[in-house]
């Protein structure tokens, strides 16, 4: 098969006895162990969702997330999210500065966290205005998705390291 826009009519998700991904596309090819990527994964996450084999080889993509019937967009999305895991920072309780480094105590969508930080600049990056991206020594990222939700204290020690 050739490198195509996937038809979601003529496309079939399901769960594999392993409990890997397998796509069935009509008349064309069965994929096992199937991987899903996000072309645009910050900037359009819904949208251009790269599919590839069990061997790496890319074999399609879904244009749209949302054009997908409810099962098959289920299946997809849970295979996303295991592979971009990526907390929500809800609040920001105390940043501490440490030998040019700063950790940075948060609540996020998936608990407490303290996130240790090399140079300001090169771990915050603004993705579009108020939507902010900010990644640990290890390469962990953390999203501020929305910079006015968050508490007016939160803001300040915020806008303090920047």
């Amino acid at each position: 098969m050739e490198f195509e826009y996937l038809d979601p009519a003529k496309t079939r998700f399901e769960t594999a006895p392993d409990g890997t991904l397998r796509v069935t596309v009509e008349g064309d090819c069965c994929a096992m162990r199937v991987e899903a990527r996000r072309a645009f994964p910050l900037k359009y996450p819904g949208e251009q969702i790269v599919l590839r084999d069990g061997g790496g080889r890319e074999f399609g993509i879904v244009h749209r997330l949302a054009d997908l019937p409810g099962e098959a967009r289920s299946l997809l999305e849970a295979q996303l999210r295991r592979h971009y895991f990526l907390p929500q920072v809800t609040a920001i309780h105390a940043v501490t500065e440490r030998f040019g480094s700063s950790v940075w105590d948060v609540e996020t969508d998936r608990g407490s966290r303290q996130i240790s930080m090399g140079q300001i600049n090169e771990a915050i990056a603004e993705v579009e205005p108020g939507r902010y991206l900010l990644t640990d020594v290890e390469g962990n990222r953390y999203e501020i998705k929305n910079f006015a939700d968050l508490d007016p204290d939160s803001r300040a020690r915020f806008l303090g390291k920047m």
